[in-house]
């Protein structure tokens, strides 16, 4: 499964981001918004402290062994008031679509991770939100 996730100063700033994505015709349910006071996804994570609720979620985004230090960046940011703004994008099309909106908007990092094509199941080359 592809996942973008854009690490931003401020909630308020991903929320907006987030809004302007929707309006661009991406479904909310492909778009996480996780910070401090909201955690979003993380909070149904099978764990009691809010530390390890974000460490499990964004392990489940971040999956590779070399992805450690990026997971314990995101955690330590969330807790220190910034916030995540992670993308499901289908295809390369929303890849772009996505990759253009959330560089416009100066984040402190981007990370991208694609799925080879061989696991895309078709997805490649559609998508499901608006004009590209």
């Amino acid at each position: 499964m592809d996942r973008m996730i854009a690490l931003y100063a401020s909630p308020a700033l991903a929320g907006q981001i987030k809004t302007q994505l929707v309006a661009d015709g991406f479904a909310s349910d492909r778009l996480d918004v996780t910070s401090n006071a909201d955690l979003g996804r993380a909070a149904t994570m099978p764990v009691n402290d809010a530390g390890a609720k974000l460490d499990a979620y964004f392990r489940s985004l971040l999956s590779d062994l070399d992805d450690d230090a990026i997971v314990a960046h995101l955690v330590s940011a969330v807790r220190d008031g910034a916030a995540t703004l992670t993308v499901h994008p289908r295809g390369e099309v929303e890849i772009a679509r996505a990759n253009k909106v959330l560089k416009s908007h100066d984040p402190v990092h981007l990370f991208l991770r694609v799925a080879p094509a061989a696991t895309q199941g078709g997805l490649l080359g559609e998508r499901a939100a608006g004009p590209p």
